[in-house]
């Protein structure tokens, strides 16, 4: 009868249990999962602020309206910028020198203009 090396039972043992369970591993972690696609913010993560301002020029084909504005308060300081405008029915009846006031809707990166009110024509 031949002995057997009571060491070469336990490794054995011990084999049979480990190596099955290699697969369990937990899933990998952030940095090398795939990135998800980001959702569009809903409106409770929108932000609006008030934009009291004089129209300097208005580009229906790109659908936006350049406005020299007031400061924004918790926004930015007194600037002329280019707004995007999605309704396009809201440039309608804007001409450069009116006085206006809109909101100004802030979601993530991207921003734009709603409810535009005309509140002073030119001189």
């Amino acid at each position: 009868m031949k002995m057997r090396s009571r060491s070469s039972i336990p490794f054995a043992a011990v084999a049979c249990v480990c190596f099955p369970l290699i697969g369990c591993a937990s899933p990998p972690s952030q940095s090398t999962a795939q990135p998800q696609p980001q959702s569009t913010p809903s409106p409770a993560q929108q932000k609006q602020y008030d934009l009291k301002g004089k129209v300097v020029g208005v580009d229906k084909a790109a659908k936006s309206v350049s406005v020299a504005g007031e400061d924004i308060p918790g926004f930015m300081g007194a600037m002329t910028m280019s707004y995007p405008v999605k309704n396009d029915r809201l440039l309608e009846n804007l001409s450069p020198g009116d006085q206006i006031t809109a909101k100004v809707i802030a979601s993530g990166s991207d921003y734009w203009l709603e409810n535009i009110a005309v509140v002073g024509k030119p001189k």
